[in-house]
């Protein structure tokens, strides 16, 4: 879990190492933010058709995002086990597309 104890995470969250200081880095409103997309994906994490989770093709199939468009945030999780509701949050970056799929790729 992240290290911020301010908010209470869904059971089926956990964080990466990097992914917890990625959370860490961002200020009160991006977190905030982060905080309230993941617990609403949490809720039904599966990829689209079924659940709210987008997912990734290529290098990152098996794993989905959560794009924040007015504020710029993507965030990459993956599914532990696969058919399970149990979100691992690989990263969350506040960079273009491809800079935050490639850190992805180095962190799976």
């Amino acid at each position: 879990m992240p290290k911020s104890n301010k908010f209470k995470w869904p059971e089926n969250v956990s964080f990466t190492h990097d992914a917890d200081n990625d959370f860490a880095a961002l200020d009160n409103t991006q977190r905030l933010v982060v905080f309230k997309a993941i617990k609403k994906v949490a809720s039904n994490p599966k990829p689209r058709p079924d659940g709210y989770g987008k997912p990734l093709a290529g290098k990152l199939s098996g794993c989905c995002k959560i794009k924040l468009r007015d504020y710029g945030i993507r965030i990459i999780y993956k599914l532990v086990p696969p058919d399970s509701e149990n979100m691992n949050i690989i990263i969350i970056g506040i960079r273009s597309d491809n800079e935050v799929y490639d850190i992805a790729l180095d962190r799976v």
